[in-house]
C-alpha cells in the first residue's frame, strides 16, 4: 500500500480572516475526493491546530493499495479539478509518498 501525504502551507500576507477563508476553501474542495473516488483507501484532510514557524497548515493523508491507483488518483478528473479550483490560493505544497 502507498501512503500519500500532501501539505500545504499558506504564503502571507494574509490576514486571519483571509487565512480562515483560505483553509475553509482547501477543507471544501479537497475533502469530498475521499467519497468520490471509490479506489481510495483512507482519505483525510485537516487543518493544522499548533501554529509554529515549521508548520503546514492543511494536510491530506491517503492511503491507495498501489502506485498506479495512486497515479490513477493524480490523473483523475476530479483531483484535476480540485488542483484548479484551489489554485487562486497562495500556498506552498510538500508532497510524499512511500510504502506501508
Amino acid at each position: 500500500m502507498i501512503k500519500h501525504i500532501v501539505i500545504f502551507k499558506l504564503t502571507p500576507p494574509y490576514t486571519e480572516q483571509e487565512k480562515t477563508s483560505a483553509l475553509e476553501k482547501l477543507q471544501a474542495i479537497f475533502t469530498p475526493l475521499g467519497e468520490k473516488l471509490r479506489y481510495i483507501i483512507e482519505y483525510r484532510t485537516a487543518v493544522n491546530i499548533v501554529t509554529t514557524e515549521m508548520s503546514g497548515d492543511f494536510v491530506i493523508d491517503s492511503v491507495f493499495e498501489s502506485i498506479d491507483d495512486l497515479k490513477r488518483y493524480q490523473s483523475s478528473r476530479e483531483h484535476q479539478d480540485a488542483i484548479s479550483e484551489a489554485s487562486g490560493i497562495r500556498k506552498t505544497k510538500t508532497v510524499i509518498d512511500y510504502e506501508i
